[in-house]
């Protein structure tokens, strides 16, 4: 286990507002694995090491199952940013 985290950006509503609970769990999960992997990633890379442009890394995106996931790494922070979710299983979407 790592001391990264992870947290919706800007916030829940505007990532996963239009999912329900157990949906929401679902990309909370995913986000969660991806901290722990991030970190497991970085063991032994030291925070003061990169100049501003190395600080974050571009937007990069995972699936598993029926859930996408659009997110950064911090690496001043040690934070997932979750910028945005999809659940391609959702029957409840807007069309």
């Amino acid at each position: 286990m790592s001391d990264w985290t992870w947290e919706y950006e800007p916030d829940a509503k505007n990532v996963v507002g239009g999912l329900d609970k157990a949906e929401r769990l679902e990309v909370e999960a995913i986000a969660q694995r991806i901290a722990d992997a991030v970190g497991v990633r970085r063991i032994g890379k030291p925070f003061d090491t990169f100049d501003i442009t190395e600080a974050a890394s571009g937007v990069r995106t995972f699936a598993e199952g029926a859930v996408m996931v659009w997110y950064q790494e911090d690496y001043r922070d040690d934070v997932v940013l979750v910028l945005r979710a999809q659940h391609f299983g959702a029957q409840h979407l807007d069309t």
